[in-house]
């Protein structure tokens, strides 16, 4: 249900919770979001809305708008690769926005954002990250936004290729990152996150081209890692001698015993190449019941 009034505010004025940058062809786009909502729109073209729908259309001329979302509730934004997230080229949550807990699929498929912020606070709930800028093609940097709750970052900057860096976020509750930076093919090196809560890593950095360098004792410490914990984790990269030796002394640290190990692919320095260390480290993996999977 949704009310179009210019002077009826349902919600108080001030700073927006939520803000869109919009690039419209002409025609329809759609507001989308989850869960039970409540909120006012300013849509950037005179046009003020409010609406308790989770799909909310709206008819733009062709140009450019900044959408603006206030409530007093909770709101979800929800676009889940359904085309509408085309027209987005920026997403700046402002203030307390009220997601929740879940941002599963936020945002998936905004292939024209090319900037997104939120200030501090604003993400500290929430605990799924899964999907959340997946396929966000366009975006080129990422803020150092509160992740302390995460446990859920699968497929959550999976083929975002125009990130050259990524921030030291707090993923020190994070289980699961399987795909997490998959196919971020300009990155070259990543920061030291906190792994000490991941069971599985499975694809984490898969067919990042380009990562070249890679830091020490990332894993010395983690939760219980599933058998296919590090399978695919660096297939396809560039990682240097210095970053295999890095890794491989790391998950010899960490103990476990009988996980698969893909280190593979693509300009991953080979064997032959390797330091002593690496080495000697893949020699106690192996003892372990470690399956490495490795260039020559």
């Amino acid at each position: 249900m949704s009310w179009t009034t210019v002077n009826d505010q349902r919600n108080p004025p001030g700073d927006a919770q939520i803000t869109y940058g919009i690039t419209s062809a002409g025609g329809t786009f759609n507001l989308r979001s989850t869960g039970t909502v409540d909120y006012e729109v300013e849509w950037g073209d005179g046009t003020v809305e409010r609406s308790t729908s989770n799909v909310l259309a709206h008819t733009y001329a062709v140009g450019n708008y900044v959408l603006k979302i206030r409530t007093s509730q909770q709101y979800v934004p929800y676009f889940n690769n359904s085309t509408d997230e085309d027209q987005i080229t920026s997403v700046a949550l402002v203030s307390d926005l009220g997601v929740g807990t879940d941002l599963t699929s936020a945002w998936f498929g905004a292939n024209n954002m090319t900037t997104f912020d939120a200030a501090s606070g604003v993400t500290s709930s929430v605990i799924n990250f899964t999907n959340t800028w997946l396929n966000c093609t366009s975006l080129t940097s990422f803020p150092l936004i509160n992740t302390s709750s995460g446990t859920n970052f699968q497929n959550a900057w999976y083929n975002c290729p125009s990130l050259t860096s990524f921030p030291l976020i707090d993923t020190s509750s994070g289980t699961n990152l399987a795909s997490a930076w998959a196919y971020c093919t300009s990155l070259t090196s990543f920061p030291l996150i906190d792994t000490s809560s991941g069971t599985t890593f499975f694809n984490s950095w898969g067919s990042c081209y380009n990562l070249a360098s890679f830091p020490a004792n990332m894993f010395d410490t983690t939760g219980t890692l599933i058998l296919s914990a590090f399978n695919s984790t660096w297939t396809n990269c560039a990682l240097t001698a210095q970053s295999i030796e890095n890794i491989l002394v790391s998950l010899d640290t960490n103990g476990a015993t009988g996980i698969i190990l893909s280190i593979n692919g693509g300009a991953n320095a080979g064997q032959s190449s390797w330091t002593a260390a690496a080495t000697t480290a893949y020699n106690n993996l192996i003892a372990k019941g470690w399956t490495i999977t490795a260039n020559p």
